[in-house]
C-alpha cells in the first residue's frame, strides 16, 4: 500500500486487515497498555474489531506509523469521534515499539497529523485525554502545543492507585502560530 503521508523518518498509511499479526505482536506490552489507559488485554476479537472500525472513515481516520528504514509498524495515530459540523476531533498517537521512544518520532507524527487534520480535513480543534501518572505523555502533549482544559479527578485506576485523567486541547490557530503544522 502506498505511503499516504510521508515524513523524514516515518510514513503513515491506512490500517490493512493484513496488519493483524504485526499489530497483535506490538500491542501486547502491558506497561504501554496501562500507560495509555487500557486495563484489559487485547483479544483476537477486539483487535479484529479495531481493524474493521479503521476501515470506516465516517467519524475516524486511522493510520499505522511505519518506520521508513525497516518498513515495520511502530505505532498508530488517528482522529476519532470527528464531528465535522463543529470541526472537532479526538486525537490519538501511540508508539508501540519502545525502541522508538525519545527519538522525536512522536513529534514528527504529530506534525504530519496536524498538517493533515487542520490543512486537509479542515478541523479546528483537537482533543486528547492523558493519564496524569504517565508524566512522559503529559510532557509530550504539552511539547506539541496541547493545553490542559480540565480533569476527571481520580478518573483512572491502575496498580492500586487512582490518577487524574487530564483533558487537553489544541486549536488550529495555536498550531499555526507555533508552526506545528
Amino acid at each position: 500500500m502506498a505511503k499516504y503521508i510521508e515524513g523524514e523518518r516515518i510514513y503513515l498509511r491506512p490500517v490493512k486487515k493484513s496488519d493483524y499479526e504485526e499489530l497483535d505482536a506490538l500491542m501486547d506490552d502491558w506497561q504501554v497498555l496501562a500507560d495509555t489507559g487500557s486495563v484489559y488485554p487485547n483479544t483476537e476479537k477486539e483487535l479484529e474489531a479495531l481493524i474493521e472500525r479503521c476501515q470506516d472513515t465516517n467519524d475516524r481516520v486511522w493510520f499505522v506509523i511505519i518506520d521508513k528504514a525497516t518498513n515495520k509498524i511502530i505505532g498508530e495515530t488517528g482522529f476519532l469521534h470527528i464531528f465535522y459540523p463543529w470541526r472537532t476531533s479526538d486525537f490519538t498517537l501511540e508508539l508501540w515499539d519502545k525502541s522508538f521512544w525519545g527519538k522525536g518520532i512522536g513529534k514528527e507524527t504529530a506534525k504530519l497529523m496536524f498538517a493533515y487534520g487542520f490543512g486537509f480535513l479542515n478541523l479546528h480543534r483537537l482533543a486528547v485525554g492523558v493519564v496524569e501518572k504517565n508524566a512522559r505523555a503529559v510532557k509530550f502533549w504539552k511539547s506539541v502545543g496541547f493545553r490542559e482544559e480540565g480533569r476527571q479527578v481520580q478518573g483512572y485506576y491502575s496498580d492500586g492507585a487512582y490518577s487524574d485523567f487530564v483533558m487537553m486541547y489544541l486549536l488550529e490557530d495555536d498550531c499555526r502560530e507555533n508552526r506545528l503544522s
